[in-house]
């Protein structure tokens, strides 16, 4: 009996041994799992901006009536100055090319084309879409920075009033640009 209880204890003795030796032991803390990347953060500024199209600095491009006095124009050029405030687009100049109709009986058509918008070392550059009703304008436009601007982008809408020779336009825009 004797002889089975040592043989008992040293194998309770191999097991508590076994186990010891096969349970590695915690050497420090455990390595931590790595966060995903933010997100960039994305910086805005709105703002509200005034631009001035003069009569000598719009070009009517190729002219033609179809239809019942449905005038349609392609590649209508205008050129003018952001002209007053403090927006980040003061002082640049804006350029359009549009290409639209309008019924020359209510006066009302639609356009679209492209714009840029140019300041010291850099533009925006993009499209612009809209309507025309008797002397007034309204639209939408969207447009990517290069230069200086490059990784920005600049979207919004306009209205704008015809006054003596001159278009009047009102600019609600937002600069949205990727900070890491």
């Amino acid at each position: 009996m004797r002889k089975k209880t040592i043989i008992l204890i040293a194998l309770l003795l191999l097991l508590f041994v076994e186990s010891a030796v096969a349970v590695p032991k915690n050497k420090g803390p455990k390595p931590k799992v790595p966060k995903p990347p933010r997100s960039p953060k994305i910086d805005t500024i709105s703002f509200v901006e005034q631009a001035t199209l003069y009569a000598g600095n719009i070009y009517l491009g190729t002219q033609e009536i179809i239809d019942t006095g449905i005038l349609y124009v392609q590649n209508a050029i205008s050129t003018g100055i952001v002209s007053t405030g403090e927006s980040p687009i003061s002082g640049f100049n804006i350029e359009t090319t549009l290409t639209g109709t309008c019924d020359l009986n209510t006066f009302e058509g639609n356009y679209e084309g492209d714009w840029i918008l140019t300041g010291q070392g850099g533009s925006f550059e993009g499209s612009i879409n809209g309507k025309v009703e008797v002397a007034s304008i309204s639209g939408r436009f969207n447009s990517k920075g290069t230069g200086l601007f490059e990784g920005q982008k600049l979207k919004g809408s306009f209205e704008g009033q015809v006054n003596d020779y001159k278009i009047e336009i009102i600019i609600t825009a937002i600069i949205t640009s990727k900070n890491t």
